[in-house]
């Protein structure tokens, strides 16, 4: 039996192996936690604050199978910064430092950060996240979780975006409506990070290089 429901507190380990193992060769990873052996323990250990504050104060849905959470997909509502005034550790910022070390964290949240120059005039929420376990992929459930959540964004103001340094993942985004806005490269040598806005919008002109 297969159904899509609001995570809740006792999800959170299986919402991190979930995206470990999602995102083990992801681009983003790769640059970030280069060390194959320990990129997927580095990479839960990352996110799971992240995904923490997410049940918290944003939107975070979970496909299942037979009671097995198999995917996730986390919505940053607009205007919302995730986490904040979270006062419990550890921060994903803190975890990052931790993992790679401080000037290192620095360069790729700030790398990170220059997404925001591509988002939709009138930005709607945000997918940081969407998820499937490797045994799950190729089945729908991506399109189920990513459909979801766009039902239930439906009326609300705002255009919902996303970005992704996967270039697999850009016609997937693009088969559900989603138009690209533009590509950056992150840092000096990371990734290029493709930005995609939601059904119905059009994407505005690049900024300049």
């Amino acid at each position: 039996m297969t159904t899509i429901r609001p995570a809740t507190s006792a999800d959170v380990p299986s919402l991190r192996t979930v995206c470990a193992l999602a995102y083990d060769e992801n681009p983003l990873m790769r640059w970030v936690l280069p060390d194959a052996s320990t990129r997927a323990d580095a990479c839960a250990a990352w996110l799971g604050p992240s995904l923490e504050r997410y049940l918290a104060t944003g939107r975070l849905d979970v496909l299942v199978v037979d009671e097995h959470v198999v995917a996730v997909a986390a919505w940053r509502p607009p205007g919302t910064d995730v986490g904040t005034g979270a006062t419990t550790l550890p921060s994903p910022a803190g975890v990052l430092r931790a993992l790679v070390g401080a000037t290192r964290a620095a360069q790729v949240l700030e790398a990170l950060g220059g997404t925001g120059a591509l988002a939709p005039a009138e930005p709607g929420a945000y997918l940081n996240y969407l998820a499937v376990h490797p045994e799950h992929q190729s089945r729908g459930f991506g399109g189920r979780l990513l459909r979801h959540g766009l039902d239930a964004l439906r009326g609300e103001a705002g255009t919902p975006w996303l970005a992704t340094t996967d270039p697999r993942n850009v016609p997937f985004y693009e088969r559900h409506g989603f138009a690209r806005a533009g590509t950056r490269t992150l840092g000096v040598d990371g990734p290029g990070l493709t930005v995609l806005h939601g059904p119905g919008c059009t994407a505005p002109p690049a900024p300049p290089a």
